[in-house]
């Protein structure tokens, strides 16, 4: 154990890593399944208001997780030699000062989608 929050609900901590934690969070964003959830909704098609209602947290901090899950991802080598069509999104996050594009391509023979960041 690892003593007590502010609400008296007990703290513990890891032994392994030091890492300290509750057994049972209030704030829904602090669950371990919530950036897996976040994924799998993404890739569902769930919109931002939608996986934040589901999820019972807030848009600004799924807003702040797509980010930091979007940081994580490893850009694909595209092979050369090949036939591709492609397509492209501009968006923005957060403000429309800070905008992203989004580029998908199709390989033509094999149909696979290489997602180009």
């Amino acid at each position: 154990m690892s003593g007590k929050t502010a609400n008296e609900k007990q703290r513990y901590q890891c032994k392994n890593c030091g890492k300290r934690f509750l057994a049972e969070y209030t704030y829904n964003a602090y669950k371990t399944n919530v950036n897996q959830n976040i994924i799998t909704f993404t890739k569902e098609g769930l919109g931002i208001r939608s996986t934040a209602r589901v999820l019972k947290i807030s848009t600004t901090t799924l807003l702040a997780r797509i980010v930091g899950i979007a940081k994580t991802i490893i850009k694909p080598a595209v092979p050369v030699g090949k036939t591709y069509e492609m397509d492209e999104m501009r968006t923005f996050v957060g403000n429309k000062k800070r905008l992203i594009w989004l580029v998908y391509a199709l390989e033509r023979r094999t149909k696979d989608i290489k997602h180009l960041y």
